[in-house]
């Protein structure tokens, strides 16, 4: 993927896995999961409303939900919660060309071996293919982090 683009196009494709939060603004990952977080209690305080209308207890029992809005839609994500995200956002990113290829390879007919951290077992066997998941662990941490630390370094 990175052929296809260069780091100062893309500065996310070429960070390292561990500092790929650095690529992303931390405002808009904040209003990102304030907005996530928002919609997910509407959907949650709907579905009390209709469990309390269902059980004919409207009004017999005091509102106990509190407000998640407030200081927490404007606080920065910790840099280990925006690590996290810029992961996420490389997964999205690598797993969205990753489907185009074997789509391709698929049609014609090829085998191909993938291999790298983004690849999620769940976007593998989404894909109906005749597939065989592997893990490899690294028993050495130090060898583990210099490897994906830097996208480009090679240690054998």
């Amino acid at each position: 993927m990175r052929s296809f683009a260069s780091e100062k196009e893309n500065p996310l494709l070429w960070a390292s896995t561990y500092h790929a939060g650095e690529c992303l603004d931390p405002v808009a990952v904040a209003e990102a999961k304030a907005k996530k977080k928002a919609t997910k209690m509407a959907g949650v305080s709907q579905s009390l409303t209709k469990d309390e209308a269902t059980d004919g207890q409207n009004s017999s029992k005091p509102d106990t939900r509190t407000s998640e809005t407030g200081s927490c839609a404007t606080e920065h994500p910790s840099p280990k919660q925006m690590a996290i995200e810029g992961y996420k956002a490389q997964s999205e990113m690598v797993i969205d060309s990753l489907d185009r290829l074997i789509t391709a390879w698929e049609e014609r007919k090829q085998s191909v071996v993938v291999e790298g951290v983004h690849l999620s077992l769940n976007f593998v066997v989404c894909q109906n293919l005749i597939t065989c998941p592997l893990l490899f662990f690294r028993i050495d941490v130090n060898i583990y982090i210099a490897v994906f630390s830097n996208p480009l370094t090679i240690i054998t």
